[in-house]
C-alpha cells in the first residue's frame, strides 16, 4: 500500500519552495528583467497555468462560475493590492538583501491586524500585543540598519520601506480576499485573481517601458512559477486540508530564513549584523504574535461550539 507524505512533510517542502521566491526574483532582475516585467509574467502564467484546472473543478463541483457585480469589484480591487504589492516588493529587492526585505514583507500580519481594527473592529488579543510591538522594532532595526547602508540612488533605505509598503498593501488584499471568499469559491476567485492581476500590471506596462525579460531571466521565472508558485502555494492549499492555518502561519516565518540560505548559497548575499538582528527580532515578535493570537481564536471557537451544544 503507497503511503501519503505525512501533512508536515508537505508543509516543510512548500516552506523551501516559497522560501524560494525572493532569490528567484532577483535572479531575474539581476539577469535584466524589470519588477514590473517579472510581477506580469509571474502572475499572468500562474493563472493560465491554474485555469483549467480551477475551471475542471468548478464543473466537477458545479460551482456557479459567473461574479456578480460586489464580487467582481472586490476582485478588481484585492487585484489592484496584489499587484501594488509586488511591484513594490519586488522593486525592494533592487536596494537591499533578500532577507531584509523578505522579513520586512513578512509582517503582513500585523498590518492585517490594524487594517482589520480600523476598518472592520476586530480586536487583537492584549498577549499578542508585545509580540506585534517587537516584530515592529525588529522592522525598525532593519530601516536603521537600511540607512546605515544608504547610497546615492536612494540606498537601502528607501527599498526596506518599500518592502514595508509591499506588507501594508499584502494585508490590504488579504483582508479584501476574506469579504470575497464569503460568497465565492476558491476555485472561481483564484484564477480570476491572477489573471486580474496580471490585466492591470499589462496596462502598466507602457509606462515602464515595455516588456523587459532578458532570456538569462527565463530560468529564473520557471523556477519562480513552478517552484514557488504552483509547488510551494498549491502544496499549502492541499496541506490545509491536513493541518490547521496556525501551522501554517508559523511554518512561513521560516521564508526569511529559507531566503536568506538560498541567497547565499546563489549569489553570496550575506545580511549585515545590525539586518541580521532585526530579521531574527522580527521573526520571534511574529512568532508570538501568531501564538497568542491563534490560541485565542481556539479559545473563542471552543466557546462558541460548547454553546451551541447547550
Amino acid at each position: 500500500m503507497k503511503r501519503k507524505p505525512s501533512a508536515m512533510a508537505l508543509v516543510a517542502f512548500a516552506v523551501c519552495m516559497v522560501s524560494y521566491s525572493g532569490p528567484m526574483v532577483k535572479g531575474a532582475l539581476n539577469a535584466g528583467a524589470s519588477p514590473l516585467s517579472v510581477a506580469f509574467v509571474r502572475m499572468l502564467a500562474a493563472g493560465l497555468l491554474l485555469f483549467p484546472y480551477e475551471i475542471r473543478q468548478c464543473v466537477k463541483q458545479r460551482l456557479p462560475i459567473r461574479l456578480s457585480r460586489r464580487e467582481a469589484v472586490l476582485t478588481a480591487l484585492a487585484a489592484a493590492f496584489l499587484a501594488g504589492h509586488y511591484l513594490t516588493w519586488i522593486t525592494s529587492l533592487k536596494g537591499t538583501s533578500t532577507f531584509a526585505s523578505v522579513a520586512l514583507v513578512c509582517t503582513q500580519p500585523l498590518f492585517v491586524a490594524l487594517l482589520g481594527y480600523l476598518l472592520f473592529g476586530d480586536v487583537t488579543p492584549r498577549r499578542a500585543v508585545p509580540g506585534a510591538l517587537l516584530a515592529l522594532l525588529g522592522a525598525a532595526i532593519i530601516a536603521l540598519g537600511g540607512a546605515a547602508a544608504q547610497d546615492g540612488e536612494g540606498g537601502a533605505l528607501g527599498a526596506n520601506l518599500l518592502a514595508l509598503a509591499g506588507a501594508v498593501l499584502m494585508a490590504a488584499h488579504w483582508l479584501t480576499g476574506r469579504e470575497i471568499r464569503r460568497s465565492l469559491a476558491a476555485e472561481v476567485y483564484t484564477p480570476a485573481l491572477y489573471l486580474a492581476t496580471a490585466a492591470l500590471l499589462a496596462l502598466l506596462l507602457p509606462l515602464g517601458g515595455g516588456l523587459i525579460m532578458p532570456l538569462e531571466a527565463l530560468p529564473y521565472m520557471a523556477g519562480l512559477v513552478v517552484g514557488s508558485t504552483l509547488l510551494g502555494h498549491a502544496v499549502f492549499a492541499y496541506a490545509l486540508s491536513r493541518v490547521s492555518a496556525q501551522v501554517v502561519s508559523f511554518a512561513l516565518l521560516g521564508e526569511p530564513v529559507g531566503a536568506m540560505v538560498f541567497s547565499m548559497i546563489f549569489f553570496g548575499e550575506v545580511p549585515t549584523w545590525p539586518v541580521a538582528l532585526g530579521g531574527v527580532t522580527t521573526l520571534l515578535g511574529l512568532g508570538l504574535y501568531l501564538a497568542f493570537a491563534a490560541r485565542e481564536e481556539t479559545q473563542e471557537e471552543a466557546q462558541t461550539c460548547k454553546a451551541m451544544k447547550r
